[in-house]
């Protein structure tokens, strides 16, 4: 790892993290803005919660939406994808008797939070070497006449592959689409969220955007607006979106507020250009692992995300979630904080690429996994 880079951070020095996408990586200097809000609050917390928070709120919502390119009245402040995927099946009050539509590279949760309602999850499914048009066909051949909803991830999760949404938004019109952007914020320029065609859009920024967990952004078309509500009644009911999520009580807000650091930590390390080192820094070094590995040249279809990858194991090796399971604690025995993954029938890692990661990093990390697994 880049030790000048790596410093910045409050990392193991015992382990390589080639995971950033997973949970993110908080920068020393942002944890300790969010500790000073958090001092701020503990100071005098009465006139915290009367008079400071929500300014202060307001302005660090400002900020997030300002980074991610959209207007200020269009996006709300919520703890992570989650939460925002609940508000929108409240929105369109799904339940019993609906249908969601789903790809197989979604991300669990989410079907667990429709079927927590009452609703059926239909998956729609797709490999790794479908093009963009069989995964539109794919979801598009998934809709019922009880289809209410189509969820599909802008990058996905297990598979860090970038789907074709506003391909998918049009097709499956005018059916509503929710967007699960948990890894887009600082990772995927060129954003045009409006441009998307969909209904709902929500993003974390504690991942690729340096933010304290519990910081996301959820974006909302002018059409259902006047349908959200935050999901806990409190302080902000009655004030219009996107105030009306601003104060929920006495939940800790100081990873809000440390958002303006996080974008200013982002932009101090280079912004899209180190994005653009990432992404070529990954490309190298996943080819390098799949290259010693004897897996190089797996087919692939749609594009890859810029700073994720996955890298095809030998046949055998991780294609079960227990097997998957299995190596992960083995590459963390062995120092490596790298998620093996199962999809499909076959086993994968899922490396990463962040700033402060080097060849170096992938280099031992096909060392390693040579040593564990063997060769093709």
């Amino acid at each position: 790892m880049r030790a000048d880079v790596a410093d910045l951070f409050e990392f193991d020095p015992g382990m390589t993290h080639l995971n950033h996408g997973a949970f993110g990586a908080v920068p020393r200097v942002v944890r300790e803005a969010q500790d000073r809000a958090r001092a701020r609050v503990e100071a005098v917390p009465m006139r915290a919660f009367r008079d400071e928070l929500p300014p202060a709120i307001a302005a660090a919502r400002e900020h997030a939406v300002a980074f991610l390119g959209v207007p200020a009245d269009s996006a709300a402040l919520v703890r992570n994808v989650s939460e925002g995927v609940a508000v929108a099946l409240e929105a369109l009050a799904i339940g019993r008797g609906d249908d969601v539509v789903v790809s197989s590279h979604g991300y669990p949760t989410v079907t667990l939070a429709v079927q927590a309602r009452g609703g059926s999850v239909r998956r729609a499914d797709f490999g790794l070497s479908a093009t963009a048009a069989e995964a539109v066909a794919a979801l598009t051949d998934a809709l019922t006449p009880d289809t209410r909803l189509v969820v599909i991830d802008q990058i996905t999760s297990p598979t860090a592959l970038v789907l074709p949404v506003a391909e998918v938004a049009a097709a499956v019109a005018p059916i509503p689409v929710l967007v699960d952007a948990a890894h887009v914020p600082g990772a995927l320029p060129d954003l045009d969220v409006a441009a998307l065609g969909v209904a709902f859009w929500v993003g974390n920024l504690h991942k690729w955007a340096f933010a304290p967990r519990s910081a996301a952004v959820l974006w909302v078309d002018p059409r259902y607006r006047d349908r959200v509500r935050p999901l806990v009644t409190s302080w902000s009911q009655g004030r219009p979106y996107p105030a009306s999520f601003d104060l929920q009580g006495t939940v800790d807000p100081s990873a809000w507020l440390a958002v303006p650091d996080a974008i200013a930590f982002w932009h101090g390390l280079g912004g899209w250009s180190q994005v653009e080192r990432n992404a070529d820094l990954l490309l190298r070094g996943a080819d390098h692992v799949a290259t010693e590995l004897g897996t190089a040249g797996q087919p692939s279809g749609i594009r890859h995300a810029p700073c994720m990858r996955l890298v095809a194991l030998p046949p055998g090796v991780a294609e079960t979630k227990e097997g998957a399971d299995a190596l992960w604690q083995q590459l963390y025995a062995a120092g490596f904080a790298v998620p093996p993954v199962s999809f499909g029938g076959r086993g994968h890692v899922r490396v990463a690429a962040q700033a402060y990661n080097d060849e170096d990093d992938y280099a031992r990390l096909a060392e390693t996994l040579v040593s564990l697994v063997g060769s093709a």
